[in-house]
């Protein structure tokens, strides 16, 4: 559940424009116009990062979200982002900019939109790393237990990760292009070697295609939930927009690579999905699928199962490899998004600071380690569960902000091209207006379910029961909604109190 979407190009210096850190190493030695379909497609399939999606968001989509129709949701979500992906190309290629949400939102729509939803995409990041660092914890613990005979705590290992991640982030290191390219076709590797040994297990017996795609069990149980994390193993994919500066022909091979990478994803993810499913969520599988799916450790489990002990740790090994590159990825965007946006006049210019020797972003590196550690610390006392807890309720409400943010874009590009006729007609009607109006509809009702379900996620209920929005619920939504609120008040404050500031904050979006 790696990401790589854009940073918002919020000053006029060179910038990493992708969560993707696991390629900016390799990208800023790229010749200009080398890059094909092929090249921009396998960055962000490694952005996706496999293993931690079906370690992670697929056993929880299982467990509560839709059961043995979990998998159906990939083929939802990946219909819906496609027509986003339609319009979003459109845009970037007509328009120009950095090709982020936040520059389509706020020259779309209006700056302080603009401004608000690069808040929220801040908070967004910053929900997601944390889940994923205690998650990573969790595993290490996992892994060591084995070897060491004993368990040690998650948390011990989430604040190792986080130190580890800040000391590389503040000396401006990341993981090369190459190494990653080695670890990503090892994760879609074991994916399809699972798929092959579990489909290859159950097929004498048959395989029960209708309990996961038929209509009434893809909408069974909390629909919500299983689109929620769906949607988490998709964030990342609209970021094929920030190498038009590599790619060949970006105007086709920009959007075909978009096209592409969603495709790929959705097929590789409902079918390693629906192998998880066919291991533990039918009668052949005589086991509790339960206690399986919400041990942290299911894809060792089934590996272990279907293939071998050996062939377990091997996916040991890459989940934590995957899990790290996530952390550190997550890191260092979040230290350029705040060096951005604090270039920006958005937040504390001492934010801007960039060291002279090394390049990083020194103070916003420091900062989002400090502010890491600590949430971790806070949930390490509260006794949350670092997997179905922390790692599912901070995914959930990250989606929330993220989906948000896709329907602002979609709305921004619909109102971009129906104000400029000669864009409208040289992209044509579908390109232009009903393929980002049919996303639109389609992601208001992804996210308006996720919102009704969402108790579901956090397991909150009422006194007779029945999941139903309480305090945990309302204290997770209004986060996201605050640093929606604060962003668009920010800029109105601005707008009043410095005019000079307001029009910098007008060129940057724009840009």
């Amino acid at each position: 559940m790696t990401a790589q979407t854009c940073i918002p190009a919020l000053d006029s210096r060179p910038r990493h424009d992708g969560i993707s850190e696991q390629n900016l190493s390799a990208r800023s030695h790229m010749p200009i116009g080398t890059l094909g379909t092929p090249a921009i497609t396998m960055m962000v399939v490694a952005a996706a990062a496999p293993l931690t999606v079906l370690s992670g968001g697929t056993p929880l989509g299982i467990l509560n979200g839709t059961g043995a129709g979990f998998p159906a949701s990939f083929l939802i979500v990946g219909a819906a982002l496609l027509l986003f992906s339609i319009g979003f190309a459109a845009m970037t290629r007509r328009v120009g900019g950095s090709g982020a949400f936040f520059n389509a939102i706020g020259h779309g729509l209006h700056p302080a939109l603009g401004l608000g939803s690069s808040m929220l995409a801040l908070f967004t990041y910053a929900t997601i790393q944390v889940g994923i660092c205690c998650f990573l914890g969790m595993q290490i613990t996992v892994c060591l237990e084995p070897l060491l005979g004993t368990a040690t705590p998650w948390w011990a290992w989430s604040l190792a990760a986080i130190a580890i991640t800040g000391i590389l982030g503040y000396r401006n290191i990341a993981m090369s292009a190459g190494v990653l390219n080695v670890l990503i076709a090892g994760e879609i590797g074991v994916a399809l070697v699972l798929c092959v040994a579990v489909f290859a297990h159950h097929a004498p017996t048959g395989i029960d295609f209708a309990s996961t795609f038929a209509p009434s069990a893809a909408f069974s149980g909390a629909p919500g939930v299983a689109v929620i994390f769906a949607i988490a193993s998709f964030v990342g994919f609209e970021s094929t927009a920030i190498y038009r500066s590599e790619a060949r022909d970006p105007d086709v091979t920009v959007p075909r690579a978009t096209y592409v990478a969603v495709v790929f994803v959705a097929l590789l993810y409902t079918a390693s999905s629906f192998a998880i499913v066919t291991a533990w969520c039918t009668a052949a599988a005589n086991t509790d699928a339960t206690a399986v799916l919400s041990a942290g450790n299911m894809l060792q489990i089934t590996a272990e199962r279907y293939v071998g002990g050996w062939f377990s740790t091997i996916v040991s090994v890459l989940i934590v490899t995957s899990l790290f590159a996530a952390v550190l990825s997550f890191h260092n965007v979040l230290a350029r998004y705040l060096q951005s946006m604090a270039d920006a006049r958005a937040l504390p210019s001492a934010l801007g600071r960039v060291s002279a020797r090394r390049g990083s972003p020194t103070v916003a590196s420091l900062t989002t380690t400090v502010i890491s550690a600590t949430i971790v610390v806070a949930v390490a006392v509260a006794g949350l569960d670092p997997f179905t807890q922390v790692f599912s309720w901070f995914s959930g409400v990250a989606v929330l902000g993220f989906v948000t943010l896709l329907v602002l874009t979609c709305v921004a590009v619909v109102v971009t091209f129906a104000r400029r006729a000669d864009l409208r007609v040289a992209e044509g009607p579908w390109r232009a207006i009903v393929a980002p109006a049919a996303g639109a509809v389609l992601l208001i009702a992804i996210l308006a379910c996720s919102l009704m379900y969402f108790p579901h996620l956090v397991g909150e209920l009422d006194a007779t029961g029945t999941p139903a929005f309480g305090p945990i619920c309302a204290v997770l939504v209004a986060c996201a909604a605050s640093a929606l609120i604060a962003g668009v008040v920010e800029a109105c404050i601005m707008r009043r109190a410095n005019t000079r500031a307001y029009r910098e904050l007008e060129r940057a979006l724009a840009r």
